[in-house]
């Protein structure tokens, strides 16, 4: 038995090294992947307080790293057509920022864990009209989409999340409910630079 391990040593030893070769890979993917998914950016969209109108939109991060919020934008389905707005910021008229500007604006950094309140649905929907000039309201309106745009790894990288909320009236009172409890992630390029193109006007 000697004599043969003796004579298969060359070949043995490189069937071993391939053996380590492949664990150290797989520690090596294993330790990648747990990089990648601790330093992704995650946002989720929620609401507070209540289901209706004056429900407060909450964007939380729940990645580790910073992400800059950029831009919110808002898409308004009235059944036989669909309008959209920025509404990033909470100025409804042409004063200057000033002061404290997180007061004043959802633009800024958002530390992970961290959670912003960026309104309600009716005064977010009241900043869509300010910004279109138009005169909108819920009233009518059958969904309401809500896109976060952040800055992510250190403003590298274009990310966000998306929720939209079907609209239902019962007993004269609006309901909002979520389509999808979990907020949809921007992640393919395609969807990148979808959401580029709209922060960009």
């Amino acid at each position: 038995m000697w004599d043969w391990i003796g004579t298969q040593a060359p070949a043995l030893n490189a069937v071993l090294n391939a053996l380590m070769l492949v664990i150290w890979l797989a520690y090596l993917q294993l330790f990648f992947t747990s990089f990648r998914r601790a330093n992704r950016t995650v946002v989720h969209i929620g609401m507070a307080s209540e289901n209706g109108e004056d429900a407060r939109c909450l964007v939380t991060n729940m990645g580790s790293d910073v992400a800059y919020i950029l831009a919110v934008l808002i898409e308004l389905d009235f059944g036989d057509e669909r309008r959209s707005a920025t509404v990033t910021d909470r100025v409804e008229d042409d004063d200057p920022i000033g002061g404290d500007f997180r007061d004043k604006t959802n633009q800024g950094p958002l530390r992970g864990g961290e959670a912003i309140d960026i309104g309600s649905l009716r005064k977010i929907v009241r900043r869509a009209a300010h910004q279109m000039g138009e005169d909108m309201s819920l009233d009518r309106c059958e969904a309401v989409d809500i896109t976060v745009v952040v800055a992510a790894q250190q403003a590298h990288k274009l990310s966000g999340g998306r929720k939209c909320y079907e609209i239902s009236r019962e007993a004269g009172r609006m309901r909002f409910r979520p389509t999808s409890v979990l907020t949809a992630q921007v992640g393919s390029r395609r969807q990148q630079r979808a959401l580029l193109k709209r922060v960009n006007g």
